[in-house]
């Protein structure tokens, strides 16, 4: 009888679920665009809040920011003005909690804002539109501290309707390469 009854606490404590986990990340990053739409390769600056369940599901929130995305480098007079493009994405995460190495997946969608000036922000035309995301990459590192890169793929789906934009952001689309540092809560 006790042989039995110590199986059974045995069994009973392997039954019960362990910890369960869940991960806040705070990513600020830095990168590159590059492909599609782009004219040169251009610094990308942003940062993401992240929460990773317990299961292999999780959401994002993502921030970026490209300054000068339609200058090219080579140009010396500053003739197109202010031109940049913003990212504001909410993201479904395929990825698990936890240290280690961490490949994810994400996707989503949101704002992909497209600022265009020329000859000195005379003719400034802003486009806000929806777009869309989708990529991977893989953080490295413990719970509380890790390295993160990705790779993205950022497109518009809304139609532009500004002759000034037509041209410029027909079919826009490019790639983000980012690193950054994530801190886990």
């Amino acid at each position: 009888m006790r042989k039995i009854l110590i199986a059974a606490a045995v069994a009973l404590a392997s039954a019960v679920p362990g910890e369960a986990r869940a991960d806040l990340l705070v990513t600020p990053y830095a990168g590159l665009n590059f492909g599609g739409s782009t004219v040169d390769h251009r610094a990308a600056l942003g940062g993401s809040l992240t929460w990773l369940g317990s299961g292999s599901l999780g959401v994002e929130l993502d921030l970026g920011f490209i300054p000068d995305f339609f200058e090219p480098t080579d140009l010396e007079l500053d003739l197109l003005g202010t031109n940049n493009v913003t990212t504001l994405m909410g993201n479904l995460v395929v990825g698990h909690a936890g240290g280690g190495v961490r490949p994810y997946l994400t996707a989503g969608a949101g704002l992909l804002r497209s600022q265009v000036g020329s000859f000195g922000e005379l003719f400034d035309t802003v486009h806000n539109g929806l777009g869309v995301n989708a990529g991977g990459g893989v953080r490295v590192g413990g719970r509380r501290f890790s390295m993160r890169g990705d790779v993205r793929y950022f497109r518009t789906l809304s139609d532009v309707n500004q002759p000034i934009l037509e041209d410029v952001l027909g079919d826009f689309g490019f790639w983000r390469a980012t690193a950054g540092l994530s801190i886990g809560f």
